[in-house]
């Protein structure tokens, strides 16, 4: 019977604030995680795990295994959203921080292509692949989780948003680490054993995660989709993704389209690192502080235009977003020099990131209120999870591109391109900020 779990909630707001800080919590731990990954894989990964060469290669290594996590995002995205659409959002996502927790431990132990050659490698890549798999399966879990238990309020942006924002908080958490590092210990110590101690500090972090995640109830509109499945026959019910695909083909393609934001994101968080220390020479850890500023400003815009979706309509913010983002590209670069000081490069990236925040504050509530409660989760995983496994190649082609053509401007071609496919799904779909979110 399912009395208990389908009781009505005696504190919704109370229930809501759980949600929301648990899930941000949770959030901010698994993408410190796999952030730490993604900036040691331009500084320093290519260097230890694959034959040496020259540092331009190194780099180009470096973010091929990078890239590796972001195909396998789409794979986890769809097994976790099928099983979160099946048995709950909740219990996915404590899976999620056990498989990205674990591996990023191992990834700490791992020893590398001087002791092991082509099997650190392999490791290396396999580990990825489970960091990949485990993201895969974030975004849209902490998203739905709190956009259904907030779904008859009018700030589900703002909410959700709330919770996102706790993927830049594990940017920040991990790029202030290694400045701290980068800092504080020479070169010869860094690459030696310093660049483990992010990833064994995950050890500590895995377990704080996954009790939280534990702490919190499943939506309202899951236990009463999982009592009315019990009282029907099942005989007839396909899988999550099947059914997505064939009944909502469309909102999948604008999912994916207004989420290839992520490029734009890639370009002023990952790409900046390698691109300022390798190909412009300038000093690292005043290059992670840059950063690290940048993503406070960019957790304040990304809730600001949030609430601004939630009073004006998604639609237009996020236009506003993907032109922005293609207008300060070209500045972005010019800003970028030789000599760019920490002030010039927060200006730089603060400023890309400003209309990132644009396309990346009405995602997750655009995302949910595209697709109907029995494959939110799926639906929300494919169009997000789908667009990241081209958004992880932009630092690979955007230094493949450098390389090639010894310019800058033949990386403004990636940015380009988001912003039609962008635009064209904002076009393709309906505005839902104001309507109410289908069961």
């Amino acid at each position: 019977m399912h009395t208990a779990s389908t009781a009505p909630i005696t504190n919704p707001r109370a229930s809501l604030i759980r949600v929301v800080a648990s899930s941000t919590v949770g959030a901010v731990l698994e993408w410190f995680d796999f952030f730490i990954f993604a900036s040691l894989s331009g500084l320093i990964l290519g260097r230890l795990f694959f034959q040496p060469g020259d540092p331009v290669s190194e780099v180009l290594l470096g973010f091929s295994t990078l890239a590796v996590g972001y195909f396998a995002r789409p794979v986890g995205g769809i097994i976790f959203g099928h099983f979160g659409d099946r048995i709950g959002r909740k219990r996915m996502l404590v899976v999620t921080v056990w498989l990205m927790g674990g591996s990023t431990v191992l990834l700490g132990l791992l020893p590398t292509f001087a002791v092991l050659g082509g099997w650190a490698t392999a490791m290396l890549v396999l580990l990825r692949l489970v960091q990949g798999i485990a993201v895969g399966g974030e975004f849209a879990g902490a998203a739905t989780l709190i956009i259904e238990h907030a779904a008859h309020t009018r700030h589900r942006a703002f909410l959700s948003t709330i919770a996102n924002v706790g993927a830049s908080f594990g940017f920040l958490m991990s790029s202030a680490l290694l400045a701290i590092l980068l800092g504080a210990l020479s070169p010869a110590q860094f690459e030696e054993w310093g660049w483990r101690i992010p990833f064994l500090i995950s050890a500590v972090l895995l377990g704080v995660g996954a009790y939280i995640r534990t702490q919190i109830a499943d939506t309202p509109t899951f236990l009463k989709m999982q009592a009315a499945r019990s009282s029907e026959p099942r005989t007839n019910e396909r899988l999550p993704i099947v059914e997505l695909l064939s009944q909502h083909g469309r909102a999948v393609f604008c999912g994916i389209a207004i989420s290839l934001s992520l490029v734009y994101y890639q370009l002023s968080l990952v790409f900046v690192t390698p691109y300022a220390t390798t190909w412009l020479g300038l000093e690292a850890s005043m290059v992670l502080w840059s950063i690290t500023i940048a993503q406070v400003l960019y957790i304040i815009v990304s809730l600001s235009w949030a609430a601004v979706s939630d009073r004006f309509g998604r639609r237009p913010v996020l236009a506003i977003g993907f032109i922005g983002c293609l207008l300060w590209l070209p500045v972005y670069f010019l800003l970028l020099t030789p000599s760019a000081g920490l002030g010039t490069i927060v200006l730089a990236v603060g400023g890309q990131l400003f209309f990132v925040g644009a396309t990346y504050g009405p995602l997750s509530a655009y995302l949910a209120e595209l697709f109907p409660a029995k494959v939110r989760y799926t639906g929300m995983s494919v169009g997000f999870q789908g667009a990241s496994a081209f958004a992880g190649l932009t630092p690979l082609l955007s230094f493949a591109l450098l390389s090639a053509t010894d310019t800058w401007l033949s990386v403004l071609w990636l940015g380009a391109a988001a912003s039609v496919i962008g635009i064209t799904g904002i076009v393709l779909s309906r505005e839902t900020a104001h309507k109410e979110l289908q069961d």
